[in-house]
């Protein structure tokens, strides 16, 4: 049996004699000069010429001979061969092949930088492969690895090692396609890595030159030098065949290309298809393991023709899909029987002949039963069922009923007449058809048919199409949604957000309805959600809860309909929680009141404003809502189709989807009066048939303009307003340019072209020449004057008028075209910007001057002409090693004194050499005063000792002036055999006496022998002696022995200094170990100050209760006292009055919102109370963990900051709400004003006429922009509404500060947990404490500034009072405004087109008249009042942040004194422990010499011995190594917290990020205002 195998191609050298495309060769441009770099400087390096084709890239993949090269090369660094600026070689096979390898013989340096990249497919782009570089990142952005991980396997690599410049010829490069990925074991199953190597062109991108860095000077030469030179390029690889084929050939077709030889029933250019039916199994690359062939179908012989079906291979492991099977079979493997047919026990395909009548489709079952129509049976579907009869093609007739146009979607009709029985909104004998006036036919629907809306314009429309089925949801996983809750007098309520239960909860305080109020994605424009649901899940805390008629509430567009839970056959919760559903229909079923008709319902749902859902059924209940959704539909989602949403079809003067616009020649009436309005036809003075469907202005034609038609156009003159075609004529002006008519016959051009002037333009313009009429010769069109833009513009007469020579240049330029620089000028006259002839600017002392004392300069480039050691393009410095360029002489040499001076520079000015240390004079010649040894590495201190010398200046040797018995080249110890410095070096005891003679024995000796050294220096003596040299030897031995004895005896390194040494020593450590015991010292200090200050805060916090607790009380009198007055006055007043009755509420809610302050404050002492008690117990038991807070200060500096920017917004924000509140009350003040005490002027009907033009058209403007503004009404109205409800939130959110604040604490406690337990709690909980102390302060102050507000506005209510009986007596006799304040606004605006100050005036209000008139009588107070109190309320809070802030950042001080105390403290342990080593070494070496001593006494040994025990003892009590331990292991924990903290910063500043981009990526306006029209 044959087995196949995988097949493998050759292996070869893809590349051999395949031409190569170079972007750039030398010698393409002419022969090319170029150097053999040679590596060492100084030497002249060989140069040679590149011609052309003499290195051409063909030499890259012929045949390679190292003895006898040939290579392709580029362009130099002279040329610009350098980055930026690549070179190019792209290697294109024209045949996909498996690379192994690509190796690169550079002829000259490999370049710094280069990379290889390759492409797929030829149509394919390119992929990065291999990146060389010594600058991977800085290049390439990569780092330099040579290796990958897996999952990264096909990702390019950049590394530097072949990036030397070495060896200078002959360099390679090898890359290895699968080196270092870790997979190319496994080859075979990665497929990542079969692409990887699959190339069918290759790129090799040259960056960047390798150079010694001498190019930096420009020098020609050096430049040639550079330049990129390859030899060879050879690519291993094999063609790709994926396993079918062992050889490539050549193409048939002619084209030369190679394709593969292939087998295992495989076919394609790369092997890379199967054959034609054998498709059984999909096409798959060989492996060693599994050749994997391509089989053939399973036809059964029914077939000779397949495709491969994935899908059918993916079911039944075979996925060859049969064609054309015969037999009347079909099927993926011909199985199976043809349509229409079925197969018998035997086998064969039998014909089904199902009745063509009666049959639904002509395919029977498996046992040859037929599907019969509706009413029809039979096995061939050739008779009626039961209760049907007349078998057609339709079936048996029934009832005929429509299902969902019968009543409950049960068709059912009379048994005798047959008529069907209808839903509420359907007609027809079977329930087919919508009522006029209906549309839409659905089972859903109740009442069969959605009412045609269309904004009262239409009764016809259908189902529009695009709508799709949704759902508005707040669920409540995360947030309470931005939902909130007011009370039944629109009193705004707290409103809680449980995360585990995922609800909101209110909470009344009083006997009062509190509502939850849906936010504004539930508003806006819900015409789909008409007839549909809104459900939700409630949950009260009653018992026993009664219901009431406004459980629910929806408001718009200035209605409200109400309902409540029983009205829908609901019953009302009871403890747990039930689900709601509410039908939005006006049908008297569903119970909404009040009783409306459906225009009226859905009008409100156009502009829906408001949906409140009651929370409480008893005094101080609690309510807790869950899971609300309201049913709607949206334009463009994917889904089912939302068909009740309705296209109107809309009569004469009407479009739109809801006949909402105006036709085409007509307009609304009033303009700008909304949907609502009717159209009415245009008046366009009979020059135009269509105008703006708003605004009313016309589409002008007859060559006129205006909003009317009532001017002519540009470029025509005459009377519009004659309502004829030919009341303008055109102007005759050049391109239709406009024009005036002075008289009957004369007209002038107001528009001529650019360069002409005139009444007809016939002459040229200033700034331009040129001969429009001829008068000086043919004629010529006018030019602009060419004076390469030297001139001044706005100068007159810049050239001349006929010939264009320019007459006044600037910019120090002149020519008849300003061209050239003057004389004594330098530059490019023609640059831009202008002005580059500047005046040559040569420094004076230092430039040559000619014979008329002018400085000589190059007058193209401006160099100046130097005198003697002079440089500089301006001759305005001096050479390195000269200075006095003022001298006017030309520079001075500085003259620095070769061993004195760090170099032979000076200062410029005053010649002053830049000394060595030590080393003064103005040529560093000599050493400062108290230094001596002049030399090359400067002057040494004298450090004469101050006790034992003369003087503090010393010899030129370094020997200091000493006093008597003062001994030592510094003076600092006594003569031998004295002793005591401090006491003028004393006579030691006689004992010391055999010591000072031996010494003075030995003193007498070298004396002696310095004196026979120096005579024979005067007067040598050559004497013959052989022993001369071994008895010098003898005495140079004997001279170092004596040496050694006195060195230890005396001098520097004596025992003696080296015990004052250790002495000294000792000192610095005891010094570094106060300083430690100092430090902490100060840490234990500073949690002293911490436990009082939180003992203090306690009894703040006790205080403030105790307030908190005065001012409740005060509160609840003084407030029930107002609302106790304000009632009785009511009454003594009367009962009758509508305002005064307003007046009560209002004053009960002052009072209640006064009495709700006072509570939320004590809410909020309580909870800081609390939160300090809880941080102070914290604090108490975390004090030990107090190290390393400097990380977590920042954090909440940084969080501190954010939440000041943050309340910065909001301040603004809720400023902006309050200005745009005061002016809204001015305007309707104003306009109320105005209305109420309007006369109408007597009208001059003359002066009138002659102003008709300028009035009119200022009142159509005025009326459009009414209109606009009252169109765009609701927007505003729900942007203030938006900005009020922010507003009001702002206060909460700022209160809430204090929690989030505590949030963010928190999360940075659990941080530090994980990384170190709890080590920044302590200063955590501490700020907390400060902060609530600080809080707790602020608190005080605002309650009491809020209870003299209170007290000054309960003062007030009797003004207030008056104020209202003022407004009432006023409005009195103006009840038409007061009823409709639309009404007012015509009249305002009528009376804006009568009178032009009134007109001016309502200028100026007209944008918000319209939306503020509507409820001039509701608000014209309330809301300035209320913003302004949320601003103030903001406004403190902005006091108590800058506050905190200000406290955070005084700890951050003391922070940062405490980690530089810690930082001194580390540095001085190290620098501590350095010294201790060193001590150590040297009592190491003492105790050695000592031990090696026999000069010394027993006593003064045993003295050194005890001194050195001491020294030793102190030090290992002081235990430094164990503490330098400790802190290192601080040091290194310190680390990684600060990196785990980085870490975790940039995480935080990613989310922060998210966060900023949700919130700008959220609308401005309030309310969700989807328009349903396409």
């Amino acid at each position: 049996m044959f087995i196949f195998q995988r097949c493998i191609p050759e292996f070869e050298n893809a590349a051999f004699n395949v031409l190569i495309e170079a972007t750039n060769t030398c010698g393409t441009n002419g022969p090319t000069e170029y150097c053999v770099q040679t590596g060492v400087t100084g030497i002249k390096k060989s140069c040679e010429i590149c011609y052309p084709n003499q290195h051409n890239a063909r030499y890259l993949t012929d045949f390679h001979q190292q003895e006898n090269p040939t290579w392709w090369q580029s362009e130099t660094m002279l040329e610009g061969i350098q980055w930026p600026n690549q070179v190019n070689l792209t290697l294109k096979f024209e045949k996909a092949f498996d690379v192994t390898y690509v190796r690169l013989w550079f002829w000259s340096p490999r370049p710094e930088s280069f990379y290889i990249s390759k492409k797929t497919k030829e149509d394919g782009p390119w992929i990065p492969w291999q990146y060389y570089s010594g600058t991977c990142r800085d290049t390439y952005s990569l780092p330099d690895a040579i290796h990958t991980v897996r999952g990264e396997e096909t990702r390019a690599l950049c590394t530097s090692e072949y990036s030397d410049i070495s060896p200078l010829q002959g360099g390679n490069v090898a890359f290895g396609t699968l080196e270092g990925r870790p997979s190319a074991y496994n080859f075979d199953s990665s497929p990542e890595l079969q692409e990887w190597v699959t190339a069918t062109e290759i790129l090799i991108t040259l960056d960047r030159l390798n150079t010694f860095g001498d190019e930096v000077f420009g020098d020609f030469q050096v430049l040639r030098s550079y330049f990129y030179a390859i030899a060879d390029i050879a690519v291993g690889a094999r063609c790709k065949c994926n396993g079918h084929a062992s050889e490539c050939i050549l193409a048939t077709d002619g084209s030369n290309k190679r394709i593969c030889k292939c087998e295992h029933n495989t076919a394609g250019p790369d092997c890379n298809e199967c054959l034609p039916f054998y498709n059984d199994v999909p096409w798959s690359r060989a492996t060693a393991q599994n050749t994997r062939e391509c089989k053939q179908c399973i036809c059964n012989g029914y077939s000779h023709r397949c495709f491969f079906d994935r899908a059918l291979y993916e079911q039944t492991g075979h996925g060859g899909h049969c064609m054309d099977c015969t037999a009347n079979r079909d099927g993926p493997n011909c199985e199976r029987c043809r349509q229409n047919y079925y197969m018998r026990e035997d086998g064969y395909c039998i014909a089904c002949d199902c009745d063509e009548t009666g049959s639904i489709n002509l395919q029977c079952n498996a046992e040859g039963k037929c599907q019969c129509k509706p009413g029809v049976t039979g096995e061939k579907c050739d008779r009626c069922d039961v209760n049907h009869f007349s078998l057609t093609t339709q079936g048996c007739k029934s009832c005929g009923c429509s299902e969902i146009g019968s009543a409950n979607n049960r068709p059912n009709c009379d048994p005798y007449t047959g008529a069907c029985y209808c839903k509420e909104n359907v007609e027809g004998v079977r329930c087919r058809e919508c009522k006029p006036g209906f549309f839409n036919m659905d089972a859903e629907n109740k009442f069969g048919c959605t009412p045609c809306f269309c904004y009262g314009h239409s009764s016809q429309c259908k189902s529009a199409l695009g709508f799709s089925k949704y759902s508005v949801e707040s669920s409540f996983a995360k947030s309470s949604e931005r939902w909130r809750a007011e009370d039944e007098y629109g009193r705004k309520v707290d409103l809680k957000y449980d995360s585990l239960s995922q609800s909101i909860s209110v909470q009344s305080t009083e006997n009062i309805a509190i509502y939850f109020v849906a936010p504004e994605k539930f508003l806006g424009d819900q015409k789909a959600s008409y007839n549909k649901l809104l459900e939700f899940t409630l949950r009260t805390d009653d018992s026993r809860p009664f219901s009431t008629a406004t459980d629910i509430i929806l408001e718009g567009n200035g209605l409200a309909i109400t309902n409540s839970f029983f009205s829908q056959q609901r019953t009302l919760t009871q403890v747990r929680s039930q689900q709601y559903s509410f039908k939005l229909h006006e049908h008297v079923d569903y119970g909404w009141q009040p009783r409306s008709s459906s225009t009226t319902f859905i009008a409100i749902l156009s502009n829906l404003t408001a949906i409140k859902i009651r929370g409480n059924y008893s005094p101080r209940g609690t309510g807790q809502l869950d899971d609300v959704k309201l049913e709607t539909a949206v334009r463009g989602v994917a889904g089912e189709p939302a068909l009740w949403i309705e296209s109107c079809d809309c009569p004469q003067g009407y479009i739109g989807q809801h006949c909402e616009s105006c036709a085409p020649g007509f307009r609304h009436s009033p303009s700008l009066g909304g949907p609502f309005m009717p159209c009415i036809p245009c008046d366009c003075n009979n020059h135009a048939e269509i105008c703006d469907s708003e605004t009313g202005r016309c589409i002008c034609q007859h060559n006129t303009a205006g909003e009317n038609c009532e001017f002519c156009a540009r470029g025509y003159y005459g009377n519009a307003l004659g309502g004829t075609s030919e009341d303008c004529q055109p102007c005759g002006c050049p391109n239709g340019g406009a024009c005036i008519q002075i008289d009957e016959d004369i007209i002038m051009c107001t528009e001529c072209p650019t360069g002409y002037t005139g009444h007809h333009c016939d002459s040229c313009s200033d700034g331009y020449y040129g001969d429009p009429t001829g008068q000086f010769g043919p004629p010529t069109t006018c030019e602009i004057c060419d004076c390469n833009m030297n001139i001044d513009p706005n100068a007159i007469g810049n050239c001349d008028p006929i010939t264009g020579e320019c007459l006044r240049c600037i910019y120090n330029t002149g020519g008849s075209k300003c061209d050239i620089c003057l004389p004594g000028f330098y530059g490019n006259p023609l640059v831009l910007p202008k002005g580059d002839c500047k005046p040559c600017q040569c420094y004076p002392p230092g430039t040559k001057e000619n014979v008329s004392g002018a400085p000589l300069c190059d007058q193209t480039v401006g160099f100046c002409h130097c005198k003697a050691h002079v440089v500089g393009q301006n001759c305005d410095k001096c050479e390195n090693g000269y200075y006095n360029l003022h001298s006017g002489l030309g520079c001075q040499t500085c003259n620095c004194d070769p061993i004195g001076s760090l170099n032979q520079t000076c200062d410029v000015y005053t010649g002053q050499c830049h000394c060595r240390l030590g080393v003064t004079g103005l040529r560093c010649d000599h050493c400062e005063s108290r230094k001596y040894g002049f030399s090359n590495k400067g002057c040494k201190a004298c450090d004469c000792d101050e006790i034992g010398s003369r003087d503090l200046q010393c010899d030129p040797s370094g020997q200091c002036p000493c006093l008597e018995n003062v001994d030592g080249e510094k003076c600092d110890r006594c003569k031998e055999n004295k002793y005591d410095r401090q006491r003028g070096c004393v006579n030691c005891p006689d004992c010391y006496n055999l010591i000072q003679n031996e010494v003075n024995s030995h003193s007498t000796k070298l004396n002696r022998l310095n004196d026979i050294l120096d005579e024979i220096e005067r007067q040598p003596t050559v004497i013959s002696d052989e022993d001369f040299l071994e008895t010098m030897t003898e005495a140079q031995q004997d001279i170092d022995q004596l040496y050694e004895e006195v060195k230890n005896a005396t001098g520097k390194d004596s025992l003696i200094q080296q015990v004052q040494d250790i002495h000294d020593r000792g000192k610095d450590i005891s010094r570094t170990l106060s300083q430690i015991d100092e430090n902490i010292y100060l840490v234990e200090d500073q949690n002293h100050k911490t436990d009082i200050n939180i003992y203090h805060a306690e009894q703040i916090l006790e205080e403030a209760t105790e307030k908190l607790n005065d001012i409740n009380s005060l509160f609840e009198s003084q407030g029930k006292q107002s609302l106790e007055d304000a009632i009785q006055q009511t009454k003594i007043l009367g009962q009758q009055s509508v305002k005064m009755t307003e007046l009560a509420h209002e004053a009960r809610n002052l009072a209640d919102s006064l009495d709700l302050q006072s509570e939320e404050t004590i809410l909020n002492a309580r909870t800081a109370k609390n939160s300090s008690i809880e941080a102070y117990n914290i604090v108490k038991g975390a004090k030990e963990q107090q190290t390393n807070i400097s990380e977590a200060i920042r954090n909440i500096k940084h969080d501190i900051q954010s939440t000041e920017i943050k309340l910065n917004k909001s301040m603004e924000w809720t400023k902006e709400i309050s200005d745009k509140s005061v002016e809204v009350k001015n305007n309707a003040l104003t306009l109320l004003d105005e209305v109420q005490n309007l006369v109408i002027p007597e009208i001059d009907v003359q002066k009138l006429k002659e102003k008709s033009n300028v009035l009119k058209e200022e009142a159509y403007r005025l009326r459009n922009k009414t209109f606009e503004l009252f169109h765009n009404s609701d927007d505003i109205k729900k942007a203030i509404h938006e900005k009020t409800y922010l507003g009001k939130e702002f206060l909460q959110k700022a209160y809430e500060q204090n929690e989030e604040l505590i949030d963010l604490k928190n999360d940075l406690v659990f941080a530090e947990s994980q990384a170190n337990g709890a080590v920044n709690l302590w200063d955590e909980i501490l700020k907390g404490a400060e902060n609530n102390y600080k809080l707790l302060i602020e608190f005080d102050t605002q309650t009491r500034k809020s209870k003299e507000e209170a007290e000054a506005a309960l003062q007030t209510v009797e003004d207030i009072e008056a104020i209202l009986n003022n407004i009432f007596n006023e409005t009195s006799g103006s009840q038409d405004s007061l009823d409709d304040a639309k009404l007012q606004v015509d009249l305002a605006l009528e009376k804006a087109l009568d009178s032009n100050s009134i007109a001016e005036n309502a200028s100026t209000t007209a944008d918000r008249v319209k939306q503020d008139a509507e409820q001039l009588y509701k608000n014209l107070t309330g809301l300035s009042e209320e913003a302004e109190l949320m601003f103030d309320r903001v406004r403190n809070t902005e006091g108590e942040f800058k506050s905190l802030l200000e406290k955070t950042k005084s700890n951050t001080t003391l922070v940062n004194e405490a980690k530089e105390k810690v930082g001194r403290a580390g540095k001085d342990t190290n620098e501590t422990s350095k010294k201790i080593l060193a001590l150590l070494e040297n009592v190491d070496s003492i105790m050695a010499e000592l031990g090696s001593s026999q000069n010394f006494s027993e006593e003064q040994i045993d003295r050194l011995d005890e001194q050195v025990r001491i020294t030793e003892q102190r030090v290992k009590e002081a235990k430094l190594d164990e503490k330098l331990q400790e802190l290192e292991k601080e040091h290194k924990l310190r680390n990684e917290l600060i990196h785990q903290y980085k870490n975790e910063i940039v995480m935080l500043q990613q989310e922060v990020e998210n966060i900023e981009q949700i919130i700008n990526s959220l609308p401005n306006g309030c309310y969700k205002t989807d328009d349903l029209e396409p």
